[in-house]
C-alpha cells in the first residue's frame, strides 16, 4: 500500500485562494515593504505553491522586520523544513517556542519537523504539549496520529485521526488518515469509504487517489485500481508513487512492456528516488533478468543502504539464487530496519534450508508483527500445513484468498460461503480454484458433502470434467459437474475445493480415503489397450512390466523449475532393463520424446489425449506410474494405482516433511532429493527400487502361484 505523503497535513485556509492572498500581500508590501504580516503571508504562499526557496527569502524577510513575531519565525521553519534544510529548521523552531513555550503553531511545526527527521517518540511530546494547550486543534491531533501510526500505535493514531475528524467534518485529509490506518490494520471496506471521502471532499487529492487504487488493486479490482491510479497522474503528473503503482499493476497482470513505461516516467521525473530503484529491482527479478535487477538494487542500496524495503529485497535476491543462508542474514537486517515482510521471507529461507523449527518461529513472528499481513498468515499456514498442524494450518490457509500471489482476481459469489452448517438439501457449488492437480485431490470431499445432506455441483477445468463423472456422488446422481465460465444450475452455498480440508477439520489422521475414487472409463481403458498392438503379444520383447513416466509440470507455476526435470535427465532411468517405459506426458515437455538417444524407448502415450480421461485409462493398462510433482502424482493416486513421486529437496507442502508416505494416497511414495536441485540421486534410488519392484512383478506373473492382495500391496510400494 502506498506511503502515506508529506501532502498530507491540515488544509490551509489559502488553498483555492492563492491570487487574492498574495495579491492582498503585495498591496501591503507596496505601502510598507517590511510589513511583517505581509511577508509571512507571502511566505505561506510561496510554500503552497511549491516555491520553498523564495519562501525562505520572505520568512527571513519576516523576522527582520519583527525578531519577537512568533509567527514569523513558525513560518520560517515551515519554509527551511520545505526546503529540507532541517537543522535551520529546528533552530526556527525552538527560537519560537523561546519567544512563547505555549504557542500551539510553533509546537507543531517542532513535531512535524521532528516526525519527519525520524524522531517519532520526540514529535509525540511536542503534539502533546500543543493538545494540552488546546484540546480542540485538530492539526495537532493530525500530527500526533501521524506519529503514532509511525510507530504503529495503529489504534492510538486510529483515535486522534477520528478526534480530528469530529473537529473538522470536511476535513479530507483526516478521512485519508483514517482509511490509512484501517487499511493497515485489514478493515478494507472502511479504509475504502473513508479514501472515498476523502477524494470527494477534495477531488484533486492525488495521494488518495493512488492509495484508493492501491486499495482496490489489493482486492483484485484492478479495472478501478487503474482507474484511480490514472486520475492520480492527471491531477499530479509528478507524483512518482502513482506512476509505479501502476508500473506495479501492470506487472501483475504479466503486461511487461507497459510496466516499463511508467517505470520510465517514474524514474524521468525523479532518477534518484530509492522506490523508483526498488521499483526497477523487482520489475527485472520478475522478468527473470538477474543482472538487471542486482544493479538496479545497488543503486538503490548506494543512495540509502538502511532502506527496509532495499535491504529486504537484497535478500529476495540471495534467495532467488538459493543463497539461503546470506538471505537469512540479510532478511534479519531488514526486520531491524522495520521491514514488515522480511521475517516471513527469513522463515521461507529457513524452509529451504531444513531449518523447520526455525522457519516457523520466523512465520509466527511476522504474523505477530503485522496481524493484517495476508501473505505471513498464508506462509505460516502453508508451514504448518508442512510440518503436520493441521488443525491450525487449514484455517489459516484461508488467507489466500486476500493474497494476491494465490488469487489475483478472486471469483466473487453472490451465494455466502458454507461454514459447516447442516446442508438439509440445499445446493452448493464447489469450485476448482488453482491447478488440475488440486482438483483431484481435494474432489473427494464432494462425496462428504453428499453424507451432509448436500447436493454438490462441482465447477471444474475442462480436462478434468469427464473424469469427474467417475466420482462416487457424481455417478450416483448426488453430485453434478459444471464448467467455468458457464452459469451453473441454481445454488444456495459456495466453497472452493481447497476450503473443505478446514471445514471438516481434516488432520493427518482423517484424511477422506474410501479407497480409489476415480477410476477409467472402461471403454476408454479398451482402446488404450489396442493403442500399442505389439505390446499386448506375451512372446513381444516389449510384453514386460509397463511403467508410465512423467517429468514435467506447468511451467507458469512459479516454482515449476525446481518440480519439473529435463527428459535427458530420466535417462539412466530408462536403460533399466525389463521395462516398457510409456509417456503419460502432455503438453510443455512433450516435445522432449524426440530427441532421445536411438538406445532409449519411451512409448508416447498421452500426448494426444483430449483429458485426463483419457489419460487415466492409460493408467489403468499400467504396473506403476513414476512422475515429478504434477497432475498425473494425483491423478494416479486417486485411481489407487502405485504411484512413485520425485520430489525437490523443499517439496510442495502438501507432500509434508521427511516421510516417504502421503496421508492422501496411500499407494504412492515419495522420493525426495536429498540436496537441493540433485536429481541424479534420486534416480539411483528408483533404479535399485525398480529392481525389487521388477522381482516383485515377476512373481505375481509366475503360473500357479497364489497370491493375495495385501501381500500384492506390500511388494508394490516397499516400505
Amino acid at each position: 500500500m502506498t506511503k502515506k505523503s508529506s501532502e498530507t497535513r491540515l488544509p490551509k485556509t489559502l488553498t483555492g485562494h492563492l491570487t487574492e492572498v498574495a495579491l492582498g500581500c503585495q498591496r501591503m508590501l507596496e505601502k510598507n515593504p517590511c510589513h511583517p504580516q505581509a511577508l509571512v503571508g507571502i511566505t505561506l504562499v510561496a510554500l503552497a505553491s511549491g516555491q520553498s526557496e523564495a519562501a525562505v527569502r520572505m520568512a527571513r524577510a519576516a523576522v527582520a522586520a519583527a525578531p519577537r513575531m512568533v509567527p514569523a519565525w513558525v513560518a520560517l521553519g515551515q519554509a527551511l523544513k520545505a526546503a529540507a534544510r532541517n537543522d535551520e529548521a529546528e533552530r526556527a523552531y525552538i527560537h519560537a517556542i523561546s519567544l512563547d513555550g505555549m504557542n500551539t503553531l510553533a509546537r507543531i511545526g517542532m513535531g512535524e519537523l521532528m516526525l519527519a527527521t525520524g524522531h517519532a517518540l520526540e514529535a509525540i511530546r511536542e503534539f502533546e504539549l500543543a493538545l494540552d494547550h488546546q484540546p480542540s486543534l485538530a492539526g495537532a491531533h493530525m500530527g500526533l496520529g501521524n506519529a503514532l501510526a509511525s510507530l504503529e500505535r495503529n489504534q492510538e493514531a486510529l483515535a486522534h485521526y477520528q478526534q480530528a475528524m469530529a473537529l473538522c467534518p470536511r476535513f479530507p485529509e483526516a478521512e485519508f488518515a483514517v482509511g490509512f490506518v484501517l487499511a493497515r490494520i485489514g478493515n478494507l471496506s472502511e479504509a475504502e469509504a473513508h479514501y472515498r471521502r476523502a477524494v470527494t471532499l477534495r477531488p484533486d487529492f492525488a495521494v488518495a487517489w493512488v492509495n484508493l487504487g492501491s486499495l482496490l488493486r489489493e482486492q483484485g479490482r484492478e479495472v478501478y485500481a487503474e482507474a484511480a491510479y490514472h486520475r492520480a497522474v492527471k491531477l499530479r503528473p509528478g507524483l512518482v508513487s502513482a506512476w509505479i503503482n501502476l508500473a506495479i499493476l501492470e506487472r501483475e497482470r504479466h503486461r511487461p512492456a507497459e510496466a516499463e513505461i511508467y517505470l520510465r516516467k517514474a524514474f524521468a521525473i525523479n532518477p534518484e528516488q530509492v522506490e523508483t530503484l526498488i521499483a526497477w529491482c523487482q520489475f527485472r527479478s520478475a522478468e527473470r533478468d538477474k543482472a538487471g535487477a542486482w544493479q538496479w538494487l545497488r543503486w538503490a542500496l548506494a543512495r540509502e543502504p538502511e532502506n527496509a524495503e532495499a535491504v529486504n529485497m537484497h535478500g529476495i535476491l540471495l534467495h532467488k539464487e538459493g543463497r539461503f543462508e546470506e538471505a537469512v542474514e540479510i532478511f534479519k537486517q531488514a526486520e531491524t530496519l522495520g521491514n514488515h515482510h522480511a521475517a516471513s521471507n527469513r522463515g521461507n529461507s529457513l524452509l529451504d534450508l531444513g531449518r523447520m523449527d526455525e522457519a516457523l518461529l520466523a512465520h509466527e513472528l511476522a504474523v505477530e508483527r503485522d496481524p493484517a499481513n495476508p501473505g505471513a498468515h498464508y506462509n505460516l499456514s502453508l508451514t504448518r500445513l508442512r510440518l503436520g498442524d493441521w488443525r491450525q494450518g487449514w484455517p489459516g490457509y484461508e488467507a489466500r484468498w486476500r493474497f494476491r500471489e494465490v488469487h489475483r482476481t478472486p471469483r466473487v459469489f453472490s451465494q455466502p460461503r458454507w461454514q459447516g452448517e447442516p446442508l438439509d438439501g440445499r445446493r452448493i457449488l464447489l469450485h476448482a480454484e488453482q491447478g488440475l492437480g488440486d482438483t483431484i485431490q481435494f474432489c473427494r470431499y464432494a462425496s462428504m458433502i453428499a453424507e451432509r445432506g448436500g447436493k454438490a455441483i462441482l465447477m471444474v477445468q475442462p480436462p478434468v470434467e469427464r473424469l469427474m463423472q467417475s466420482l462416487a456422488a457424481v455417478h450416483s446422481g448426488l453430485a453434478s459437474t459444471v464448467l467455468p465460465n458457464t452459469k451453473p444450475p441454481d445454488f444456495d452455498l459456495e466453497s472452493p475445493l481447497l476450503s473443505l480440508p478446514a471445514v471438516f477439520a481434516t488432520t493427518v489422521e482423517t484424511v477422506p480415503w474410501p479407497g480409489a475414487y476415480l477410476v477409467a472409463d472402461p471403454e476408454l481403458v479398451a482402446e488404450k489397450r489396442v493403442q500399442f498392438p505389439h505390446l499386448r503379444l506375451q512372446d513381444s520383447p516389449y510384453a514386460q512390466c509397463r511403467i508410465g513416466l512423467c517429468w514435467a509440470g506447468n511451467p507458469r507455476y512459479k516454482t515449476d523449475h525446481l518440480r519439473s526435470v529435463n527428459l535427458a535427465t530420466l535417462l539412466p532411468l530408462m536403460r533399466a532393463p525389463g521395462i516398457t517405459w510409456i509417456s503419460l506426458q502432455k503438453g510443455p515437455g512433450a516435445e522432449q520424446l524426440a530427441f532421445l538417444p536411438n538406445d532409449v524407448v519411451l512409448w508416447d502415450g498421452s500426448s494426444l489425449d483430449h483429458d485426463l480421461a483419457e489419460t487415466a485409462a492409460l493408467i489403468d493398462t499400467l504396473d506403476l506410474v513414476i512422475t515429478t510433482d504434477t497432475s498425473i502424482a494425483h491423478l494416479a493416486g486417486a485411481m489407487a494405482k502405485p504411484v512413485w513421486i520425485l520430489l525437490p529437496h523443499l517439496a510442495d507442502w502438501r507432500w509434508m516433511q521427511q516421510t516417504e508416505a502421503s496421508p492422501w494416497y496411500p499407494t504412492a511414495r515419495l522420493f525426495r532429493q536429498t540436496t537441493p536441485g540433485d536429481w541424479i540421486e534420486v534416480i539411483d534410488r528408483v533404479i535399485k527400487q525398480l529392481s525389487e519392484f521388477r522381482v516383485a512383478q515377476s512373481r505375481l506373473l509366475q503360473p500357479n502361484q497364489p497370491t493375495k492382495k495385501d501381500s500384492q500391496t506390500s511388494q508394490l510400494i516397499p516400505a
